[in-house]
Formats: C-alpha cells, structure tokens, sequence
C-alpha cells in the first residue's frame, strides 16, 4: 500500500506525464515528450535518430498501458497510475527491472555530451522537456548532486530516484527529483 507521502509524489509525477492536462496519461503525452527530446537532440524529422527515440517512448508508453490500463480505454487515469505503481513497488523484482531500465535510458538521453554523468545544464533539459523551469532544475541538481562535484552520476541518480519511489521521509532530496511536491516544495 502506498504512504501518503508515495501517493502525492507519485501524483505529482502523473501530472508531469499527463502534458496536456486532460486527468489522463494517453499515447499523445508521451509523443509529445518524444517529440521534445527530438528537438532537444536535433534530430531530423524522420532519421533514424527520430525513429529511435519516438520509438523508445512508445515502447514505454505502450508497456505502461498494457500494466496500468484496467479499463482498457487506451489512457491511464490517475488511480490506474498509482495502482500500477503500488505493484511495481511492491514486487522488487519488478521494480528492479522496470525503474533501473527506465533511468538508464533517460540518463543515456540527456548525457547529450556522453561525458557519462549529467551536467546541470543537461538536467535543465531533462526538465525542459517536461515543461518545468529551468531555475527549478538549478536548484533540484543542488540536491542530487551528492558530493557538491558539479555533475550528478547515475549511482546518484539512481539513489534518489529511490528515494522519491521508495521513500517516505518528506527531508529527502530525491523527493524532489521532478520538482517539489505539494508541502515538500
């Protein structure tokens, strides 16, 4: 069962995949993103780097709609979402694969300078794509950056996309991971 604190964050982040604001995560919202990462990358309108990366993100929207859509009506509503995640976070295994697989391709996106770790300019852009600020990211980098060296590792990354999945003290950073949460901001 998720906590309170599971349950707003895990709202919080419906609402950054629900882009168009309609109460519902649809195939178009995650085109939409796609679509974004496309122009953050300057890939041509159909090259081959288009076709991955619309691919990419169709494949995962298509994984979540087969977990999450229990009314099959092709979208994902916000109880479907925390539902869906009260199972991947309830299983390990399944956690494991599904969270650890999708924040290894995010950072593979937006290490734009394949340095191997994110700049803050390159969690901006994370953000960006989102529709978030970019002064909000400055300040989110801060608090992933564990050891104040300017750039975030994916070790880092994955302990605090930890820490706003599984966690449920309202102090920590990775609560902010997609910029703050209702009283946590």
């Amino acid at each position: 069962m998720l906590t309170p604190l599971q349950q707003e964050k895990l709202t919080h982040y419906f609402r950054l995949y629900d882009v168009d604001d309609d109460g519902r995560i649809a195939r178009a919202d995650f085109e939409r993103v796609a679509e974004n990462v496309r122009a953050l990358h300057l890939a041509g309108v159909g090259t081959p780097q288009h076709r991955a990366i619309h691919g990419g993100f169709l494949l995962r929207w298509e994984a979540l709609r087969a977990s999450a859509d229990a009314d099959d009506d092709g979208a994902v509503n916000l109880l479907e979402w925390l539902r869906y995640w009260e199972g991947v976070l309830g299983d390990d295994a399944r956690y494991q694969e599904e969270i650890a697989g999708v924040t290894e391709r995010l950072f593979e996106l937006f290490d734009t300078d394949e340095d191997g770790v994110l700049g803050a300019d390159e969690f901006c852009n994370f953000y960006g794509i989102y529709g978030l600020k970019a002064a909000m990211a400055r300040l989110v980098f801060l608090d992933l950056d564990v050891d104040g060296d300017g750039a975030v590792t994916r070790q880092e990354l994955m302990e605090k996309v930890h820490e706003f999945d599984r966690g449920d003290d309202p102090r920590a950073p990775g609560n902010r991971l997609f910029g703050p949460v209702g009283a946590l901001g």
